[in-house]
């Protein structure tokens, strides 16, 4: 079996290839998918941004810059649909109930039992749920440089920031984390 790079599935695609875009969809829904799901922590959410993720390709494949990896494009473009769609659900819920403080994720506050082999699920949903409170920015280091184990000068590429903000911003945002595990360990003692 021959193997077509990327390049090669990209340029057939701008030339309306649609088997060459099904196989870019085929290759990279799944990375989408974990991204925006991590970001939204619903999988329903995760699967409608990953089709607009690739709708938006689909119309913007002609202005592909190939100087850029496609994945760091894709990971631009998932990120901000999900923030798109999570500022446009700040605003439904303030429209609903104006005077409601705003509905976060609260992970259990019964103690975890140290033996139990859940722990790490658990964990991860917790850190998961306080990831989704972070500022916009640290959320967005947050998740691609520890959740999706992106490096500091791929996480700088796919936001357009500066390597030194990416690592002063995931900075901040292990501490906010941290800090609410603290308060949430505080809470299981009482």
């Amino acid at each position: 079996m021959v193997e077509i790079s990327i390049t090669e599935i990209l340029l057939a695609s701008q030339k309306g290839d649609l088997n060459a875009f099904q196989t870019l969809v085929e290759t990279h829904q799944r990375y989408a998918f974990s991204l925006a799901a991590r970001f939204l922590g619903n999988n329903e959410d995760a699967h409608d941004i990953t089709q607009e993720t690739f709708i938006k390709i689909w119309k913007h494949l002609p202005t592909f810059d190939f100087r850029c990896k496609f994945t760091t494009w894709m990971y631009r473009i998932v990120i901000n649909l999900c923030r798109d769609r999570n500022k446009k659900l700040n605003r439904q819920n303030k429209l609903l109930d104006p005077g409601s403080p705003e509905n976060t994720a609260v992970p259990r506050t019964t103690p975890i039992n140290l033996e139990d082999e859940n722990i790490k699920k658990e964990l991860a949903t917790i850190i998961t749920a306080f990831a989704g409170e972070l500022p916009p920015k640290q959320q967005a280091v947050f998740i691609l440089r520890d959740l999706q184990d992106q490096s500091v000068t791929e996480v700088s590429r796919i936001l357009g920031i500066s390597k030194n903000s990416v690592k002063s911003n995931l900075s901040h945002a292990r501490q906010n984390i941290r800090n609410k595990l603290q308060q949430l360990e505080k809470k299981t003692e009482k």
